[in-house]
């Protein structure tokens, strides 16, 4: 392993989240970027528990999520040599907007549950 550390990685989810380790996880992927003439980086995210469950409700291709957790960098062989990967293992995942939503609520998950914030148009102050 070339390092480990924590950070929050916010963007658009790649594709839809797919269960993976027996049905235990969902993992998918979040590319990020700064700049249209910068490389793009892409992070593998991996949730368990309870985030699993609330990502597989509400998580889709194009939602906007912040996610934040452990981030390693892997090496592996791949079709091109010596490869690396950032992965993320996500302790927690917001959901701030899912494809086709114009307005709604922002979801928040950790691994103690889901919540459901409601946006400031719903709030009676």
């Amino acid at each position: 392993m070339a390092g480990a550390f924590s950070g929050t990685v916010t963007g658009f989810v790649a594709q839809d989240p797919a269960r993976k380790a027996n049905g235990k996880a969902i993992g998918f992927s979040v590319p990020v970027s700064k700049g249209r003439d910068k490389p793009t980086t892409w992070i593998r995210v991996t949730v368990w528990g309870k985030t699993a469950d609330f990502c597989e409700q509400y998580i889709r291709k194009g939602s906007l999520v912040s996610c934040s957790g452990e981030i390693e960098m892997r090496e592996f062989e791949g079709k091109q040599g010596k490869q690396q990967s950032l992965e993320m293992n996500a302790g927690s995942v917001q959901s701030f907007r899912t494809p086709g939503e114009q307005t709604g609520a922002t979801h928040a998950a950790t691994g103690r549950g889901a919540v459901a914030t409601p946006d400031d148009e719903d709030m009676p102050f």
